[in-house]
């Protein structure tokens, strides 16, 4: 299969999302009208119970996740790192849960792993990943790009962290023993 451009990816995402929430009796619809990304709401969605959810959906064929978050929301105006301003950002920007969707080239087929956080949960992995990020290195010698991208990597929905080595000290993962994978559940909890 040959590689699919992103903002493609991120429609194929969308609409195998979507697909899933129908098949669960989901009322549901892409808030997107074409390829264009909309910035906060991919997919608005309702249950049989009258819950809302305002669904963001990331989508990767590769072993992370951009969350469109830069390190610069962790900086205040004079470069300084902000951790209290980047959780005050990410409270503004990330509005409801999140389905990152990891696409698995098999050659023909492609296949689909869902990751689905609730609001809370993705904030929180987002803040403690980007705080052990900006800080948990021993020396570094050369200043982070502000510009850089957040990124998620799929390993992590499954508990796991990054062990310490000569550079940085451990981080662990805020969710250690939680499944994301399928855990649609998540969807209609804050």
């Amino acid at each position: 299969m040959a590689k699919i451009p992103n903002n493609v990816l991120g429609a194929i995402g969308e609409h195998q999302t979507l697909s899933m929430l129908l098949l669960k009796g989901h009322q549901a619809a892409i808030t997107n009208l074409s390829v264009k990304n909309n910035a906060a709401t991919d997919i608005f969605c309702q249950n049989a119970d009258g819950n809302y959810a305002a669904i963001q959906v990331k989508t990767t064929s590769g072993k992370s996740f951009q969350t469109g978050i830069s390190h610069k929301a962790f900086y205040d105006s004079n470069g300084q790192i902000d951790l209290v301003g980047g959780r005050k950002y990410l409270e503004q920007k990330i509005v409801g849960p999140w389905v990152l969707v990891q696409v698995v080239n098999n050659g023909i087929v492609p296949a689909f792993n869902f990751f689905v956080l609730s609001r809370s949960q993705i904030i929180e992995m987002i803040y403690s990943n980007e705080a052990w990020y900006l800080t948990g290195y021993y020396n570094r010698t050369k200043q982070l790009k502000e510009s850089g991208t957040i990124h998620i990597y799929a390993t992590w929905m499954f508990g796991h962290g990054v062990p310490s080595n000569r550079n940085h000290i451990e981080w662990v993962n805020p969710f250690p023993t939680t499944q994301f994978h399928n855990a649609w559940h998540n969807l209609w909890i804050d």
